[in-house]
């Protein structure tokens, strides 16, 4: 069974791991977002001359599944990633969605969840809360976004 995604925890100290992550595997700056933002990260791509271009957000889920797992994600939140991509000529600027499983990484740009039909449901059991998601498994519906490495607290 799927388990929605929702803030915990924790999270802010394993979002920092991941962008720490992203930061040196690909020349990115990740810039927080103040709290209750509907993304946790602005993204900047660093270039030689010391300048960097603005390349988008990110929004970063830490979950303790492998990525074979089904995920729901909330739609409202790529609604609003979708609404506000950058409008820009290069073509790395758009806002993207990273994934960390216990087995790899999904990092996916959101307008690849377009396709994706939303449904209906429970998203919070603890507070009784139903809404749309969109619910995929990263290793079988987006296989092309999926990097082989793990990321650890």
């Amino acid at each position: 069974m799927a388990e929605p995604i929702r803030q915990a925890y924790g999270d802010g100290k394993r979002e920092g791991i991941v962008a720490d992550w992203v930061d040196k595997n690909f020349n990115w700056q990740c810039y927080p977002t103040p709290k209750y933002y509907f993304v946790d990260f602005l993204v900047n791509q660093r270039k030689d001359n010391g300048y960097a271009n603005f390349i988008g957000s990110l929004e970063v889920k830490w979950l303790n599944r492998p990525m074979n797992a089904e995920v729901k994600f909330p739609f409202q939140k790529l609604q609003k990633m979708w609404l506000t991509e950058p409008i820009d000529d290069d073509p790395q600027a758009f806002n993207r969605i990273l994934i960390r499983y216990t087995d790899g990484i999904l990092l996916a740009p959101a307008g690849a969840f377009r396709a994706a039909k939303p449904a209906w449901g429970l998203t919070r059991a603890d507070t009784n809360e139903f809404d749309f998601n969109i619910n995929f498994i990263g290793s079988v519906h987006l296989p092309e976004y999926i990097i082989h490495e793990v990321i650890n607290d």
